[in-house]
């Protein structure tokens, strides 16, 4: 039964492709943070980095985005000192886009060094999730709240962000984030890693 996007949710503020209210959901924290990326670019506007990527200078679109990553030090060390395991789990279609090519994989490699666990797994190997759920892009707080997210198929730009925190439904979110990262490799070690390194 499909999960995504959910029918009973409260309403976020996006503002700019942001949503206002991550702040404080992210100062909750205090287990996990699990994150699932479907999409296969997301417009970043109007970050420099994902400027400089769109308009084809690689090299900077990857210099800035590690530094934007790298500067997140004051979440990071949250995290850290309250032992809060946070997990990325980006589904790819292959072959990759060039946003993941050219732009994102640098920031995965940031937010490794980082302490992030970033996952990746090939859409055809969760074929029968995506079916069966219906998912895209969410992020899940602790295991109690999920907000998900839902972007404009035309721009890739968010347009609607909804916060789930009925038990019955969160709970199929956390069995669903399970069962990817189950079937997902760790960044370093995976094959779509080790097939963008010899690009």
């Amino acid at each position: 039964m499909s999960i995504y996007p959910p029918a009973e949710y409260s309403r976020l503020t996006v503002t700019d492709g942001r949503v206002e209210e991550f702040g404080a959901l992210f100062n909750e924290l205090r287990t996990r943070w699990v994150k699932v990326e479907r999409l296969q670019e997301y417009d970043e506007s109007p970050f420099e980095g994902y400027l400089a990527f769109r308009r084809g200078d690689y090299a900077e679109a990857q210099r800035l985005v590690r530094e934007m990553v790298k500067s997140q030090t004051e979440f990071y060390s949250l995290v850290r000192e309250r032992g809060v395991s946070m997990v990325r789990v980006r589904i790819c279609d292959l072959p990759l886009s060039p946003y993941l090519v050219h732009y994102e994989m640098a920031a995965y490699l940031a937010d490794v060094e980082c302490g992030e666990d970033i996952r990746l797994v090939d859409s055809a190997d969760v074929a029968d999730l995506l079916a069966r759920t219906g998912v895209s892009d969410y992020v899940l707080f602790d295991d109690r709240r999920v907000v998900a997210l839902l972007y404009d198929e035309d721009t890739a730009r968010l347009r609607e962000a909804r916060l789930v925190d009925k038990p019955e439904l969160v709970a199929r979110y956390v069995a669903l984030s399970d069962a990817l990262i189950n079937r997902s490799t760790p960044l370093l070690d995976s094959p779509i890693h080790a097939s963008w390194r010899k690009r």
